[in-house]
């Protein structure tokens, strides 16, 4: 009892730094988020005493990758440091484990590599805690000390909850970063696409040199080439052109002959997909001579873009980092590609003009898309790891949580039915997240919020000229969600005349631009959402039977908050949880009696109207305490024409509670257990309720 004890001020004040360190990075923005994220780093430091602190990767053999954000006080006077590579024995037990931890260099006893490794460079104590594992390497958080030091076992498991904070700011600010990069390379794209036009044939080789250099200081990579096919069986393939840094003694492949000496290499590239290596350990053990070369000219990392021109794979744009790791982003990828057909067409002057403005036009086409992308990756930043939890343990809630789990590994298209507020958004997100399209956009479409003269363009987009104020060619929803899933929030209401063409779409995945006669394919999972009865809009005539059928191919049903009153204990406390941060308030206890009314109330807006009940009551509640008073919402009945007594405005909370008890038990005949008894009703135990009966007095008629 008394170590225990003894704990108690070390956890409030980890705890508070841990709300210090949430809400320095919730609010940082931008290159904010680095000196965020440095600054949490020393004052973990700091607060545990250690003399390293790691935010980072691993390789799977133990070498440490790009971006690793590292605090660290003065190291031993032998220039020893925590960020030596730590080797393969040690990455291969944290990522099978999860964690690593240790209170002195004997605890590693059964890993002797990394014990040798601890020794060399000083370190005595360390926690290395995973976040994910990203199959070529390991992200995670490290501590380190020069000491030996005791980690307790509760201190190590909220560090996990500090790790998922800081790589959420470090996603973020990654997001940001790419997004800047792709539009930098975007220009670049159009840049050199705009090179070419009318360029006299003499200058086609060094302007394609000079646009690789372009491309490898847009991307940060130190060699660029380009390659293609000789012949039409794919038998052997050239590098005609090579760009290199000047700290590299190159040209190394400019005339080399890609062959049978390079077999693996050779058949993936004839399969024209891209090919990405982050690192040597990437590549198999059949690449032997790949790696070999690779060795021998110090490449670090590289990416392969195939160009395919009318008549099939024409060859590859390569990129490559030598002698340093090299970070990729796979979205830069296709546009390299472009760029290559922008390259083919110069060197075969015959197919210039088609190929150039095909090429062009793409990559205009690509412009459109990164800004519309640029839009809904800002909102994506903002919202993301907002209410992104779903929190519900009630059978009803999990047979919803089973049945996403079950259509979220399929491509199938969902309906989501359910009242407003009941979480069908969430669902949603859960579905996509789940499915194998999870690092592609989810594409949200409020069908409610948008005129019925907007909608067509919004989901399908429109070209210049295409009606009065399209004064610009625009990308609409299901193309910027193409490879991705968009999401038809209130499908209900989706105007009649724009279902026969959401039906064509989810049937052949096609349609076309208002105002353009080209029909676009797309490869986009629908999921679809509504709050309204959609057979009686059938009956109505306001609804397609043929688009519900197409729609209804997987339904899920959610639950009412009412049909899950168990859960609102859970949603109380996530809510006060998420909210107190915000509103400056730390909240202790619940009251019984308040979770008991909260739990009676029958929650027409449902969670939505929960938490915003949650909310209102935070901010009135004096103290640690959270307290109701009169803020649960008043209704009329259904006529519209009366109040009922236990919602008068006015009353206390234990006559809100008493009225409607009382109101519940007249409904069931004054039956208090089971099947269709009050305490079924109310979502209590017969116990609670027939305790709460006697605290406030109510008794059955005796006449």
């Amino acid at each position: 009892m008394t170590q225990q004890t003894s704990h108690i001020p070390e956890r409030v004040r980890f705890d508070r730094l841990v709300q210090e360190i949430t809400a320095r990075l919730v609010g940082a923005q931008g290159a904010e988020i680095d000196a965020a994220v440095d600054d949490c780093l020393a004052r973990l430091g700091a607060h545990f005493g250690v003399d390293g602190v790691a935010l980072g990767g691993l390789s799977k053999s133990g070498e440490v990758v790009p971006s690793t954000y590292i605090w660290g006080q003065i190291s031993p006077s032998d220039g020893r440091s925590v960020s030596s590579p730590p080797g393969p024995e040690m990455v291969s037990r944290w990522a099978r484990e999860g964690s690593l931890v240790f209170n002195r260099p004997e605890d590693l006893d059964e890993l002797p590599e990394f014990k040798e490794t601890t020794l060399r460079t000083g370190i005595s104590a360390a926690v290395f805690l995973i976040h994910r594992d990203l199959g070529s390497h390991v992200e995670g958080m490290s501590l380190a000390s020069w000491n030996p030091r005791i980690w307790p076992d509760d201190i190590v498991e909220r560090l996990g909850g500090v790790c998922e904070v800081l790589y959420n700011a470090l996603y973020r600010r990654r997001a940001e970063v790419e997004v800047d990069q792709l539009r930098r390379f975007e220009r670049v794209a159009i840049e050199v696409a705009s090179r070419f036009v009318h360029l006299p044939p003499e200058r086609v080789d060094e302007e394609i040199e000079e646009a690789l250099g372009g491309i490898c200081e847009c991307v940060g990579a130190d060699l660029g080439i380009f390659l293609k096919w000789n012949d039409p069986k794919k038998s052997t393939m050239t590098v005609s052109h090579e760009w290199d840094t000047d700290s590299i003694d190159g040209p190394y492949f400019r005339g080399a002959v890609l062959s049978d000496a390079y077999p693996w290499l050779a058949a993936r590239l004839r399969e024209a997909n891209p090919l990405l290596v982050s690192s040597l350990d990437d590549l198999p053990p059949e690449a032997v001579f790949v790696r070999a070369t690779c060795e021998q000219v110090g490449i670090r990392s590289m990416v392969w873009a195939p160009f395919v021109a009318a008549h099939g794979l024409q060859g590859y744009v390569a990129l490559s980092t030598v002698n340093r790791q090299g970070a990729w982003i796979e979205s830069v990828v296709p546009q390299l590609g472009l760029v290559g057909n922008v390259f083919a067409s110069a060197i075969e002057r015959q197919r210039t003009d088609l190929e150039l403005r095909q090429a062009y036009d793409q990559i205009q086409t690509l412009k459109d898309r990164v800004e519309a992308e640029n839009i809904t990756l800002r909102e994506e930043i903002k919202t993301s790891f907002e209410d992104d939890e779903i929190v519900g343990k009630s059978p009803a809630f999990r047979t919803v949580l089973r049945q996403a789990e079950q259509v979220g590994r399929t491509d199938s298209t969902v309906l989501i039915l359910g009242e407003t507020g009941t979480g069908k958004g969430l669902i949603a997100r859960s579905i996509h997240q789940q499915s194998s399209r999870a690092d592609r956009a989810l594409v949200t479409v409020n069908c409610a919020a948008l005129p019925a003269t907007l909608i067509e363009s919004e989901l399908f987009g429109h070209e210049k000229g295409a009606f009065t104020g399209a004064i610009e060619r625009k990308v609409g929803r299901f193309e910027l969600a193409d490879g991705g899933t968009i999401f038809l929030d209130e499908i209900g209401d989706l105007p009649l005349e724009l279902q026969a063409k959401l039906l064509r779409v989810l049937q052949d995945n096609e349609f076309e631009r208002l105002g353009s006669s080209n029909t676009i394919n797309v490869d986009t999972r629908v999921l679809a959402a509504t709050s309204r009865d959609l057979d009686m809009l059938i009956e109505q005539g306001a609804f397609r039977a043929d688009l519900y059928y197409r729609l209804g191919v997987f339904p899920i049903h959610m639950p009412p908050l009412r049909e899950r009153r168990n859960d609102i204990p859970l949603l109380v406390w996530f809510f006060i949880t998420e909210l107190q941060i915000r509103l400056g308030k730390t909240f202790e206890t619940v009251p019984a009696s308040v979770m008991d009314a909260l739990k009676s109330y029958e929650w027409p807006g449902n969670v939505r109207e929960l938490r915003n009940v949650v909310e209102r009551a935070m901010i009135v509640s004096p103290g640690p305490k959270l307290e109701l008073g009169n803020i649960l919402p008043t209704r009329k009945t259904a006529q519209g024409t009366s109040t009922p007594t236990h919602e008068r405005p006015g009353s206390n909370l234990e006559e809100v509670e008493r009225a409607h008890i009382l109101n519940v038990l007249e409904e069931c005949g004054w039956k208090v257990r089971g099947k269709d008894g009050a305490a079924e009703r109310l979502g209590l135990k017969r116990s609670t309720l027939v305790s709460r009966m006697k605290k406030l007095g109510i008794q059955r008629p005796t006449s």
